[in-house]
C-alpha cells in the first residue's frame, strides 16, 4: 500500500490504524520502520544535507556538480564515503571529525589512522578534534563556525549517524533499548509482534545489538519470515545467530569488517600489511572477535569463514599458520 502510513498499533484488537482511518487487522505483524536521519545539533544544523535514500541523492547530485568547495561533518562510514566521492570529481573537501581519527568507533585504532592518512595523502582535508558550532547561510555560500575557525564551503553534507524509528513500538507499549528489543527470534515483547532491520534491537554474544547494515537487514529478515511461519505450525524457531560484516568503499580505499570490533579490545596488525592494505585482527581475553581489513578482501572472506567456525581463534593459531587467514582456514576446515 503505497504512500501509506501506519498511526497506531493496538495490540489488544490485533489491528494497525492507517493515516487514512482505515484500520488493518492482523494475527501476527512485522515492524520493519528503520531509521531516520540525525541531524546536526547546532543552530542552522539544518542546512546541511544528508545522505539517507534516494531521494536524498537525486536533490545532492546537481549541488554536488555545481559545487568546488565542499565540507563534510561526521567521520564515519557515509561521511568518509561522500567525502573521498567528491574528492574523486575534483572537488576540494574539508572533512570535520570530533575524534582523532575517522571511524574511530568502528575500527582498530592502527586502521583508523592509516585511513585518515590515505585520506589526506590524496589531498582531503581532515580536521581532527574539530567542534561545529553553527552553521549560516551566507549567499551561495556557508558559513559553518567550529573551534578550528570559520569555513566557507559551497556546499554542507553531514553524516552524523541515524537515530530508530520507535514511536510506533514506544507508543504501543512494546520494550525498547537502543530500539525495539526483540529476543533470539525476533519475537518483541509481545510474541505475535516481531522486528528487524535497523529498528531491532538483539542478543548476540552476551550483550544486546542493533547492526545498521544490508546484510543484518537480509540475514534477520529472513529468520524472522521463518519464525514466523513455525509459530503458526506449532515449530521450533531459530536463534538469529549471525557472524556481522560490514564495507565500505572510500575512493580506492575497500574496506570489509567481519565480527564484531571492539576498539577496547587487543588489536594486532599482521605482517602482510603495507602502505595501501591492512588487516587488524581484534582479540578479547585471547580469543579473535573481529578483524578489519584494508583492500585485502581475501583475508577478509577468510575471517567471516574462521569467526563462523565453533572453534576459539587464538593469535597462536594465527601464527602457527604463518599469519595466512585462508591457510588457518584450511587447516581448521
Amino acid at each position: 500500500m503505497r504512500g501509506t502510513s501506519v498511526t497506531s498499533i493496538n495490540r489488544g484488537q490485533q489491528s494497525v490504524k492507517l493515516d487514512s482511518g482505515q484500520s488493518l487487522a492482523y494475527s501476527q505483524l512485522i515492524i520493519a520502520t528503520g531509521s531516520c536521519l540525525r541531524q546536526v545539533p547546532v543552530v542552522g544544523g539544518e542546512l546541511a544535507m544528508g545522505v539517507y535514500n534516494y531521494a536524498d541523492i537525486q536533490r545532492l547530485g546537481p549541488k554536488l556538480q555545481a559545487a568546488n568547495q565542499v565540507l563534510v561533518i561526521g567521520g564515519g562510514f557515509i561521511g568518509c564515503e561522500v567525502a573521498a566521492g567528491a574528492l574523486q570529481m575534483g572537488k576540494q573537501v574539508d572533512l570535520l571529525i570530533t575524534g582523532p581519527r575517522v571511524l574511530r568507533k568502528a575500527l582498530a585504532p592502527a586502521m583508523g589512522e592509516r585511513v585518515t592518512q590515505l585520506h589526506q595523502a590524496n589531498g582531503m582535508g581532515v580536521h581532527t578534534g574539530c567542534q561545529v558550532s553553527r552553521i549560516d547561510a551566507a549567499g551561495a555560500q556557508f558559513k559553518v563556525h567550529t573551534n578550528q575557525g570559520i569555513f566557507s564551503p559551497d556546499l554542507v553534507i553531514a553524516g552524523v549517524g541515524v537515530d530508530p524509528n520507535i514511536n510506533l513500538a514506544a507508543a504501543a507499549g512494546l520494550e525498547l533499548e537502543n530500539g525495539i528489543l526483540v529476543n533470539e527470534f525476533g519475537q518483541t515483547s509481545d510474541p505475535n509482534i516481531y522486528a528487524m532491520g535497523d529498528v531491532a534491537s538483539f542478543p548476540l554474544h552476551g550483550r544486546i545489538q542493533r547492526l545498521e547494515s544490508i546484510q543484518n537487514a537480509t540475514d534477520q529478515s529472513q529468520l524472522v519470515a521463518a519464525n514466523m511461519l513455525a509459530q503458526r505450525r506449532n515449530e521450533a524457531p531459530k536463534v538469529y545467530t549471525p557472524t556481522p560484516w560490514f564495507w565500505s568503499d572510500q575512493g580506492e580505499l575497500k574496506l570489509q569488517m567481519a565480527g564484531l570490533g571492539d576498539v577496547a579490545a587487543e588489536h594486532i596488525t599482521l605482517e602482510t600489511s603495507t602502505d595501501t592494505s591492512m588487516t587488524s585482527l581484534h582479540f578479547r581475553q585471547g580469543v579473535m572477535i573481529a578483524v578489519d581489513t584494508l583492500n585485502m578482501p581475501g583475508n577478509h572472506i577468510a575471517a567471516r569463514k574462521l569467526l563462523a567456525m565453533p572453534v576459539d581463534i587464538t593469535w597462536q593459531m594465527v601464527q602457527d599458520s604463518a599469519q595466512e587467514l585462508k591457510k588457518l582456514f584450511k587447516l581448521l576446515r
